[in-house]
């Protein structure tokens, strides 16, 4: 149990790091958007879901490859073996980005014309390009950090590059989008120096080796797998945006582009929930401790669903409102689709919970299936739909994908780790974030006041209903904190305000 607990703590540290790193990237986003035209920061964000499909060349897998070897090379005491691994890497991803900006320099005019329809498109295109080459560096030494087990090091670098990058966005922003482009570059470049003492200390370089070609083998045949595997993540997260820039306008990547991310805050809960779930269920499923993994699954459901929907409520009543205040009236056409995505995140969530379990039990080859099954309908949907409802489109797309991962997620784990959902218990939940909703459209129809003192009113009475209503009818329970609480350490503030506004009253499943 001790190491349950020991991997809990580290989950907790780095998912804080992440969370910074994700606060940053979204100031960054909200910072853009006040600076840039609407199409200029619809442009440089088409440019980088185009880029961003072709992340996969830098890393093929092999990232993840050098995490899982190096601590095996280094219980063997196999330094030379280390430096050969990462030397292969290093050779690998140069050569397969060459390949990539090659045919990106070749082709960036058509490129530019027929898919961004600009011309302005070019200098972007060319210069997030480049960025390849300095962020491979830094990604294969956060990879080695992490095979070393130097997790203030590994969790570091993707806060400081955001960091950077905002930094530089600042400074060159009076070129525009290309400005920002360029803080890109600039910022891939300073993480690699910033973290290169670090990544030599580690004493790599000072041992002989050369290539070998059965240890890239070795490597390869683990990556290719996960490179495999990553596609259908890629496909989710950049095709809606390709898809919406090919068949409308620049404008409504920008709109999608406020949108998408202010929805994915939300999944800020189901990281939490997965960090703590994975090492939980690994350990106590080797155990074969099945009906513990069962009650563990049901657990966090519920307090994932208690943990989100307020939020959710909050952005489907006061979609004008998170977007004016964050963003600028000019983004107020992106309120439905912000409503839309709010909603299937509730699905995206489930199914990381889902996906947790079945990863956590030795499946992940079932967790590739849904998620090549949840792109599939993504690409097809979107092909369908963003053509006549533009972005609404796209969101409704995800929605149905999302719908679809859990329908097949919760089959599965109920197959493979004989768990189903507390139905009961979630319909409480729900009823509850309706009440709250009800009350806030209540008030924010009826009352008379300024957007703000209104806003900040609607959301106190709206999040204290939901409370009173999930805690009359015993949605959740103080037993499910201490059964959390008992598999690893629970952040004290969470702890103690669960305890406060849960009551101990046992209740079965």
């Amino acid at each position: 149990m001790e190491k349950i607990r020991n991997a809990v703590s580290n989950s907790y540290f780095v998912l804080s790091l992440s969370l910074l790193g994700i606060f940053i990237g979204y100031l960054l986003r909200i910072f853009l958007s006040r600076a840039l035209t609407l199409e200029d920061f619809g442009l440089f964000y088409a440019v980088s879901a185009f880029i961003g499909l072709f992340t996969l060349v830098r890393y093929l897998g092999l990232n993840q490859a050098l995490a899982k070897y190096i601590p095996e090379f280094m219980i063997r005491n196999e330094k030379g073996n280390i430096k050969s691994s990462v030397l292969s890497v290093f050779v690998i991803q140069t050569l397969t980005i060459i390949a990539f900006t090659a045919l990106v320099f070749i082709f960036r005019e058509q490129i530019s014309v027929s898919l961004f329809k600009s011309p302005s498109a070019e200098p972007i295109l060319l210069l997030m390009t480049l960025s390849f080459f300095p962020s491979m560096f830094f990604t294969v030494f956060q990879s080695v950090f992490q095979g070393y087990q130097k997790l203030k090091l590994y969790a570091s670098v993707e806060p400081v590059r955001i960091a950077l990058t905002f930094l530089f966005s600042v400074i060159f922003i009076d070129m525009g989008a290309t400005g920002v482009a360029v803080a890109y570059l600039i910022a891939a470049c300073a993480t690699t120096i910033v973290f290169f003492r670090s990544f030599q200390g580690l004493g790599i370089t000072k041992h002989a080796s050369k290539m070998s070609f059965g240890l890239t083998k070795k490597l390869l045949k683990f990556s290719m797998p996960v490179f495999v595997s990553s596609i259908a993540a890629i496909v989710i997260s950049y095709t809606d945006t390709i898809v919406i820039t090919f068949h409308r306008t620049l404008q409504e990547v920008a709109l999608y582009q406020v949108a998408l991310p202010t929805s994915q805050l939300l999944l800020i809960f189901s990281g939490s929930i997965a960090a703590v779930a994975f090492p939980l269920i690994s350990e106590l499923y080797s155990r074969k401790r099945f009906s513990e993994v069962k009650k563990g699954v049901r657990t966090m459901s519920v307090l994932l669903l208690v943990m989100i929907m307020p939020f959710v409520a909050i952005l489907v009543t006061f979609p004008e409102a998170i977007i004016g205040i964050l963003f600028s009236e000019s983004f107020l056409p992106a309120s439905l689709a912000l409503r839309v995505l709010s909603v299937s995140m509730i699905f995206y969530s489930l199914f990381v919970v889902f996906q947790t379990t079945l990863d956590g039990i030795g499946k992940p080859i079932i967790t590739t299936k849904i998620m090549f099954s949840m792109a599939g309908i993504n690409l097809s949907l979107n092909l369908m739909l963003v053509p006549i409802l533009g972005i609404t489109g796209s969101a409704f797309a995800s929605l149905l994908a999302y719908a679809a991962g859990v329908v097949l997620g919760m089959r599965f784990v109920s197959i493979h780790a004989g768990v189903s959902l507390p139905f009961n218990r979630l319909a409480k939940i729900i009823v509850s974030s309706i009440a709250s909703i009800a009350v806030m459209f209540l008030i924010k129809s009826t009352l008379s006041l300024p957007l703000y003192p209104k806003f900040a009113l609607a959301v106190a009475a709206g999040i204290a209903v939901y409370i009173l209503a999930a805690s009359a009818m015993r949605a959740i329970t103080y037993e499910d904190i201490k059964f959390i609480e008992s598999k690893g350490n629970m952040p004290r503030p969470v702890r103690e305000l669960a305890r406060m506004v849960f009551r101990k009253k046992k209740r079965g499943w």
